[in-house]
């Protein structure tokens, strides 16, 4: 039996104040301070758990910008604010003491699209796949993937720049990024693009918080270039640090303030909206799912699959392919990845050609598997057997126990029940040094 709560944490008067004073200035979304309301929000998809203050559940951009206003008058100083979307994060970076700001109960709406231009606009709090089965009849997707692309919000992707399976084809989130609508402390609204630089230096001398902004990045990033191409470290995310590199192109013609956006954990400002860019549907796929015979194995062999030019490889590890088989979704796959005689397999790479050239595929698969049999037959790279998978609806099938294998985890024998989670501190960063605080001080990240 559940033991019952003798004393749920107590609320802040100010934070109270503040729920209040917002509700008078005409605030449609939701405010939520029960402690069970509280508890939903203190853990997400990490080891870590913190209590906040309060929720809201904002309705629209005015919204938000409401709640921004609010927290830029000097008596709500010392409160916190948190953008969350669907808690994917591992590292903790939708929980904070304070105010967290759920994007992902309402403004979930897909608003525009342009097939014609390749582009579609949406809410911040629209989730990855939702928007992938609304594109489908387009013929369309929005190509980079992740494997909680089933519960992640599009603002989380891009408050963490997220990548995964098939970023060596399609790249990162921030790569397509075409515009942020984003709100800054004081409610002014800020819209991003790719823009000339003449342009943007107008803006810049504007006596606006959106002309201060676009002043001293534009200055900064173009008077320390040379220290930023040094200094900066080559990553493929930008999740570790704000993108300055990219802020210019490289022949500094072009000016683009959403890339310090993408990746910024939600430091800078409330991502509210983003016009993304999408992709037509590879007309062919086919799938190789290659058993090894350790772990080890599939990671060494997973640099040979890219060799090979696939569009994604996925490895999994005998931990997690043992969890799949004592879940359910076992029944959806069994036949597609088959055990192999008087072998065990313990490792597993997930690889996958795809495009719209069927030749090419065929070709490029039929080479990997003239490769595999001879690394069989002379016992080399732990290969102890392959299958083909060339129907979509096996493929789907396969990722869908890939998207489930956080869950298969979180329900393991002696997994930790959450009064075992770390607890961990409130921190508040002062991290947008450079715009002298102007965005919205938030303390972490929307994923």
């Amino acid at each position: 039996m559940i033991p019952q709560i003798s004393q749920a944490p107590g609320l802040v008067q100010l934070v109270l104040t503040f729920l209040q004073s917002l509700q008078e200035q005409g605030f449609t979304g939701d405010t939520a301070t029960s402690y069970a309301d509280r508890l939903s929000l203190s853990t997400d998809n990490s080891i870590y758990q913190l209590l906040p203050d309060a929720a809201l559940f904002p309705r629209s951009t005015a919204d938000v910008a409401l709640i921004a206003r609010m927290a830029g008058e000097s008596r709500f100083n010392s409160l916190v604010f948190t953008p969350r979307g669907g808690g994917t994060g591992t590292n903790g970076q939708s929980l904070n003491q304070g105010i967290v700001v759920d994007m992902s109960r309402y403004m979930n709406r897909i608003l525009e699209i342009n097939t014609e231009q390749g582009w579609v606009r949406v809410e911040a709090g629209v989730i990855k796949d939702q928007l992938n089965a609304w594109l489908k009849p387009y013929g369309f997707f929005f190509s980079p993937e992740l494997s909680t692309s089933n519960r992640a919000t599009l603002g989380g992707m891009i408050n963490t720049d997220a990548s995964g399976q098939g970023s060596l084809v399609y790249g990162k989130t921030s790569d397509h990024v075409e515009g942020l609508r984003a709100v800054l402390l004081g409610g002014d609204i800020l819209d991003t693009r790719a823009m000339p630089t003449e342009l943007a230096e107008q803006l810049a001398a504007t006596p606006t918080a959106e002309g201060r902004i676009y002043n001293v990045v534009l200055n900064r990033c173009r008077n320390q270039r040379d220290l930023i191409l040094e200094k900066f470290p080559k990553l493929n995310r930008f999740l570790t640090g704000y993108d300055l590199r990219h802020v210019f192109s490289d022949d500094l013609q072009t000016f683009n303030l959403t890339r310090l956006l993408c990746g910024a954990e939600g430091t800078l400002a409330f991502i509210t909206e983003a016009r993304l860019d999408i992709t037509p549907i590879p007309k062919v796929r086919r799938l190789v799912n290659i058993k090894y015979d350790s772990f080890d194995s599939a990671l060494r062999n997973a640099p040979f699959m890219v060799e090979a030019k696939a569009l994604s490889v996925e490895t999994v590890d005998s931990k997690v392919l043992n969890l799949a088989r004592e879940d359910i979704v076992w029944h959806s796959v069994h036949e597609l990845i088959t055990d192999v005689p008087d072998k065990e397999m313990l490792g597993l790479n997930i690889v996958e050609f795809a495009g719209d050239d069927g030749e090419l595929i065929e070709k490029q698969v039929s080479n990997l598997c003239a490769r595999l049999d001879e690394l069989m037959m002379s016992q080399q790279g732990g290969v102890i057997g392959y299958q083909l998978c060339n129907d979509l609806g096996g493929i789907e099938r396969i990722y869908n126990m890939r998207k489930k294998r956080w869950a298969c985890w979180g329900t393991r024998k002696g997994a930790p029940s959450r009064s075992r989670l770390w607890k961990i501190r409130p921190y508040r960063r002062n991290s947008w040094q450079i715009t002298s605080s102007i965005f919205v001080p938030c303390s972490t990240a929307m994923a």
